[in-house]
């Protein structure tokens, strides 16, 4: 029976000794079967944190648009942080602009289900494709305007 890889036994010793190898150019020591999975999983969680700030994004405006009588200070400022959130992120993650079309699809789904949780709205309420642009969820004066003071 072959003995279990310091990957399986110690995720972090292992990524400790991978970053050493790496610095002091020893390939030979390199583990190159589960480095290649965990850059690609490196990957996949910004793609997923991208889908994440978008669902907030989009639940709350869904409630802001479909539920203006409840509108708070909190909605505001969830979609006023989230904006700021997610053109942060495309700064720092600027190849995942190309996936934004996908992000809006995942990211609508989980925001209904959002919305439907935090109010009591049926689900026959919200579009079942997004009606937004990427472009536009992101503008500070699209739907609730966090440009300026939270008034209400």
């Amino acid at each position: 029976m072959d003995k279990p890889s310091l990957y399986d036994q110690d995720f972090y010793a292992w990524t400790q000794q991978q970053a050493q190898a790496l610095k002091h150019k020893q390939f030979s020591k390199l583990d190159w079967q589960h480095l290649e999975e965990e850059i690609q999983a490196l990957g996949r969680q910004e793609y997923r944190e991208l889908v994440s700030r978008l669902c907030v994004l989009l639940g709350h405006l869904l409630k802001w648009q479909y539920q203006p009588e409840n509108r708070s200070r909190s909605w505001f400022l969830s979609i006023r942080e989230e904006r700021r959130a997610i053109k942060r992120h495309l700064r720092q993650n600027p190849s995942l602009k190309s996936r934004r079309s996908e992000a809006m699809i995942d990211g609508y789904e989980a925001g209904i289900d959002l919305a439907l949780r935090e109010t009591n709205l049926p689900i026959r309420t919200f579009p079942e494709a997004c009606l937004y642009s990427f472009d536009e969820v992101i503008q500070d004066t699209f739907l609730c305007d966090t440009s300026q003071d939270w008034e209400n």
